[in-house]
């Protein structure tokens, strides 16, 4: 590290240590990456004021308060912070409680200390995800802030799924686990896992399209998002989009549109595709504009799809953002506990490298279009009256992503932590 880096660094950090227990901070000469990948990066200057940005400028600021907290970040980069869209928090074994929260808060933690500052959790145990919700809300713990959402499925998959997991209440008969049979489950069930603290209800599987339109309908009405995978089973990745459901998950799922017949049998269909299933690019295109004209968030889960080869994966998302559709980034895999790289680097660096979105557009990924799809309207972006979730970094994020793996800091709801 030379000279230079060091005195950086080293302002860097007595502007943190005091700024601590400031309201105001100025964040000053930074590249400012707004976070709307169409957003041009200019060298400009952040005020954080009370957990919020109250100003952003591009000019040489006048009438700064004495009391404002000053730090130089030349040579440094802000975006917001970061967003992973998919993940489960609340699905370990909570036999022993008091062992799955300080493995949880652990692993928040780490979220948070690689520049995670939201997490969308795509259904688990809901009570156990309010408590850590709640942690982190208190400050208690350290972490990202959690919008988590209600499994519903039909009764088939619950049955599959053994009616049961240890540690926790049968499956299917929760307001977080939720076996809907006909339309007249949906309504009450949907009230019940709003006042669970849901964010969203996430249609998982065995659900027929009447059943899923009617899910998405009524969470609407009740103030809830509808996420979806990409396939429900027996239901075709056609039927979700068209549903009007808010993001769709898995973009290996979408594949399943080209198999023939109203309706695909889950085990047929996978059978199918491990057997080398040649992707239908006028299907894909089909699939890919109804979601656009929809408004539909793709949730592709490229790294999970990788790990799995699933090459599709990689092909549909790439379409997917030439034909306009937005995408979130978002990892369905296991977070490490400890201060380990973490995957959604590993999901942005496939969404450049395989999937042909610039980093600019990877960014936009990761933090305005992850708040965008969980209905978050207060962050995601570099602009005044947002919050005051924010990342400097060291290295110019537009030349390699890397650099998200080390922030030189993260600042959540205006604390430089």
């Amino acid at each position: 590290m030379n000279k230079f880096k060091i005195l950086v660094s080293l302002l860097l950090w007595q502007g943190a240590v005091y700024a601590q227990n400031s309201t105001s901070i100025l964040l000053k000469n930074a590249t400012i990456i707004d976070g709307e990948a169409n957003v041009k990066p200019r060298i400009g200057s952040v005020l954080i004021e009370n957990g919020l940005v109250k100003s952003v400028s591009y000019t040489p600021l006048k009438g700064v308060k004495s009391q404002t907290k000053v730090i130089d970040c030349t040579g440094k980069f802000i975006t917001p912070g970061l967003m992973d869209s998919h993940v489960h928090l609340g699905t370990a074994d909570l036999t022993d409680l008091k062992k799955a929260h300080a493995t949880t808060d652990s692993i928040m933690g780490n979220l948070l200390v690689h520049g995670i500052t939201t997490v969308r959790d795509m259904a688990g145990n809901a009570p156990f995800l309010a408590a850590c919700k709640k942690k982190v809300q208190e400050g208690k713990v350290s972490g990202p802030d959690i919008y988590y959402a209600a499994q519903f499925a039909g009764p088939g998959y619950f049955a599959m799924m053994g009616n049961g997991r240890k540690g926790e209440v049968d499956l299917g008969t929760t307001s977080w686990y939720r076996a809907i049979k006909s339309k007249a489950d949906v309504k009450p069930a949907i009230a019940d896992a709003k006042n669970a603290g849901v964010t969203g209800i996430k249609i998982y599987a065995s659900l027929s399209k009447e059943l899923i339109r009617e899910i998405t309908n009524e969470a609407h009405k009740q103030g809830l998002l509808a996420w979806a995978h990409g396939a429900i089973f027996p239901s075709k990745p056609m039927d979700v989009a068209q549903s009007n459901v808010n993001s769709m998950s898995h973009a290996n799922d979408l594949v399943f549109q080209q198999i023939k017949g109203d309706t695909i049998e889950i085990g047929a269909a996978w059978a199918q595709l491990y057997k080398g299933l040649k992707l239908d690019t006028n299907v894909r295109d089909q699939m890919l504009l109804e979601m656009k004209k929809r408004g539909t968030f793709l949730d592709p889960t490229v790294f999970h799809a990788e790990n799995n080869k699933m090459a599709n994966a990689a092909l549909i998302t790439r379409r997917a953002n030439q034909l306009g559709v937005k995408i979130v980034a978002g990892t369905d895999w296991i977070f490490p506990s400890k201060n380990e790289s973490i995957p959604l680097l590993n999901e942005m660096k496939l969404l450049a490298g395989k999937c042909g979105l610039s980093n600019l557009e990877v960014i936009e990924a990761a933090t305005l279009n992850g708040a965008l799809v969980t209905g978050l309207n207060d962050r995601g972006v570099v602009r005044a009256g947002k919050r005051a979730d924010l990342l400097i970094l060291n290295v110019d994020p537009l030349k390699s992503l890397d650099t998200f793996d080390k922030p030189a800091f993260v600042i959540k709801q205006g604390r430089i932590l």
